[in-house]
């Protein structure tokens, strides 16, 4: 890989660009400078991460209702489908669900047939998940709701700013798994 390019092939001179692009941290604050964590809250990452995850999540739940599904079983039907037979524990972690609420999460889903278990060969005491063909049907229902959704977030932002933004937090979640206490 060459120099001018990241490892997601994202020139570099065009990430440059839209950095420079960018106002300094000062303007992001509502008081123009930097200070007490209220006067800066606003200019941080998680701040945004946190308010945009919410306000999504928030207008898929009203769109979600009329399917009969919660935003955290959207969240375990993404997870099935892009991770086939995934474990519970891999699936709390994947889908950004409580390990407890997950369990209960995933009782449902079972019942309601959008999703199988099975105990994981190697060891019984791991269960894998996997959609079945209501579950994939369902997913399909519900993905032009959430794709729309998304797209309609995203209409202001210029060209290849979604993509940018997309590489960012990657490298921002490679950056917390590395500083993830390691248990030993």
């Amino acid at each position: 890989m060459s120099t001018e390019q990241t490892h997601d092939h994202l020139p570099m001179a065009e990430a440059a660009t839209a950095v420079e692009a960018l106002p300094p941290l000062e303007e992001l604050t509502s008081e123009g400078h930097l200070g007490t964590p209220a006067d800066v809250a606003h200019s941080h990452l998680f701040f945004w991460i946190t308010q945009v995850a919410g306000r999504r999540d928030r207008l898929l739940a009203q769109e979600f209702r009329a399917f009969g599904v919660r935003v955290a079983e959207w969240r375990v039907l993404l997870s099935v489908l892009l991770r086939p037979g995934i474990s519970l524990k891999e699936t709390a972690e994947h889908a950004t669900v409580d390990p407890t609420t997950l369990t209960r999460t995933v009782d449902g889903m079972a019942r309601s047939g959008w999703l199988a278990r099975s105990p994981d060969p190697a060891d019984l005491r791991i269960t894998r998940l996997e959609l079945t063909d209501t579950g994939r049907d369902l997913l399909g229902r519900l993905w032009p709701v959430a794709e729309r959704v998304n797209l309609q977030a995203c209409a202001g932002l210029p060209d290849g700013a979604a993509q940018l933004m997309c590489h960012g937090l990657r490298e921002v979640l490679r950056g917390l798994e590395k500083a993830a206490p390691t248990h030993r």
